[in-house]
């Protein structure tokens, strides 16, 4: 969720109705991008003083998942749509007394997202976090009009270049956390869709191409893949069998469920596409696909054999990893080859074929850390 502070910090005590129907412009605070004349791009206020700067806090919760502690980010914005600066007043000391403010601004935002990271997984998370909104909104004003007065509003050199120094030193002292995201070493996938089990060899003889709906469950270890695919086809006997004293006559309308279970790894892997070559077992059963019908009762075919397959995941969507995205996901088209054949040869021998063809998606969790950046401010060499 994104929350923004109550009320704009502002160094006067109204906002215009111009300027509230303004196109908002804001700069972000960077150490290496001080403030510069152009940046004040609203119109001179006659009668208000020698400049107006207009500043905002704000920060970002982002969930990463169930009971984890949400991502943090929080930003320290000038609005410059609504900042000015008059005529007579175009010249460094006014530029040093604006980039204080700014300074100010930043180290409090540094200060509301420590506060917001200690909360960790709170379960009153939005409470806390909203009572340390206000409390930085609050503190950030009474320094703001306490730099103000103590400054003669930037007319008291000597004041103003002692906080210059002091907000440099606070700086440094208050590292910025940088938030640094990390894909989880687990993955999940789910994938829907069609295919067919070509028979081969004798069992070509026996039945015809089986062929239907299928759905899997994909569960990674970094590049590692438990796969757990079922499948639900129906087919026809082309010829008929005997098996456990049983009658299968020609023609019945048979339903074959197969589930296979495998280990995969994913050998290739890019924004676009993915291979995963797999090993496993697969279990077959054959039924009549009238179960209802009392001539059929306890008429089924056990059969379970090795597997081995080749997935190739075509990815789709915006697949590119983004360093401020929590989630690491997307979306594919999934088409699987495997072979597995019937070892005990009764009562079929030979192998199956499958061809599949699904979409579905893949994502890793993303985990947060934090990096505490000290910043450094040079200070001007030259008088102001």
């Amino acid at each position: 969720m994104t929350r923004l502070l109550p009320v704009l910090l502002l160094l006067t005590t109204f906002l215009p109705a111009q300027a509230q129907q303004a196109v908002i412009d804001t700069l972000n605070w960077r150490a290496t991008r001080r403030l510069q004349l152009s940046d004040f791009h609203s119109p001179t206020q006659p009668g208000l003083g020698g400049s107006e700067f207009y500043y905002q806090i704000a920060y970002e919760a982002k969930p990463i998942g169930f009971g984890s502690a949400p991502a943090i980010e929080a930003f320290c914005l000038m609005f410059r749509n609504l900042s000015w600066v008059s005529e007579t007043a175009r010249n460094e000391r006014t530029l040093a007394y604006n980039q204080v403010l700014f300074d100010l601004v930043e180290i409090h935002t540094r200060q509301m997202k420590a506060k917001l990271i200690a909360l960790g997984a709170d379960r009153n998370f939005k409470k806390q976090a909203k009572q340390i909104e206000y409390l930085t909104n609050s503190e950030l004003g009474a320094e703001v009009n306490r730099f103000r007065a103590e400054t003669g509003g930037g007319d008291d050199l000597t004041a103003l270049q002692r906080w210059q120094r002091d907000v440099a030193q606070r700086l440094f002292d208050t590292p910025d956390q940088i938030t640094i995201y990390r894909s989880s070493r687990l993955g999940y996938g789910f994938f829907v869709g069609g295919g067919g089990a070509i028979p081969t060899g004798p069992l070509a003889q026996s039945l015809n191409l089986p062929v239907g709906v299928l759905f899997g469950f994909d569960l990674a270890l970094d590049r590692t893949m438990l796969l757990l695919h079922p499948s639900l086809y129906n087919t026809t006997l082309r010829r008929g069998f005997s098996h456990h004293n049983l009658t299968w006559e020609a023609g019945m309308n048979i339903s074959s469920t197969l589930l296979e279970v495998g280990l995969g790894r994913i050998v290739h892997d890019s924004p676009r596409s993915r291979l995963i070559p797999y090993f496993g077992y697969r279990l077959l059963e054959l039924t009549p696909r009238n179960r209802n019908d009392e001539r059929y009762k306890g008429y089924s075919v056990l059969n379970h054999a090795p597997a081995v397959g080749l997935l190739f995941d075509l990815k789709f969507g915006d697949n590119s990893r983004r360093d401020d995205r929590p989630d690491n996901s997307f979306w594919i088209v999934r088409t699987k080859l495997s072979y597995s054949p019937l070892l005990n040869g009764k009562p079929f021998s030979g192998g199956l074929l499958n061809l599949q063809i699904g979409v579905g998606g893949f994502g890793r969790m993303r985990k947060v850390n934090y990096r505490s950046d000290r910043t450094v401010i040079p200070l001007p060499s030259t008088a102001l």
